[in-house]
């Protein structure tokens, strides 16, 4: 990773681990699918994935830890499968942040937080 990526995973980690102990939501804009999560932020680390040959999974994520629900485009809503939700930061392209969303945009989605 650049020095630059460091410096913006840097303080990604840090606005988010500001965010712990608020309910959070995601939107997951990838092509033409569409993604509403919530989740209660109880941490925040970064992840070592397992390497794959695809290379559809990123080599690192953040990890926001919490109990979540994944809301789905007929209305109904599910508990996420795990107690986490990923952000992969691999090909990390911008981050913009207040004090309640953060953008963060990388090479196959956007993602949106807010408080």
């Amino acid at each position: 990773m650049s020095e630059m990526t460091n410096k913006s995973i840097e303080f990604l980690l840090n606005e988010l681990n500001d965010w712990v102990g608020s309910e959070i939501t995601i939107e997951k804009k990838e092509r033409d699918d569409f993604d509403i999560n919530k989740l209660d932020l109880n941490g925040v680390e970064i992840v070592r994935q397992v390497e794959d040959e695809d290379d559809y999974v990123d080599p690192f994520t953040i990890q926001l830890q919490g109990n979540g629900t994944v809301y789905q485009k007929d209305g109904k809503s599910a508990k996420l499968p795990l107690d986490s939700y990923e952000l992969p930061i691999h090909e990390l392209q911008s981050i913009e942040a207040s004090s309640e969303f953060l953008t963060i945009k990388t090479d196959r989605a956007t993602y949106v937080l807010k408080k």
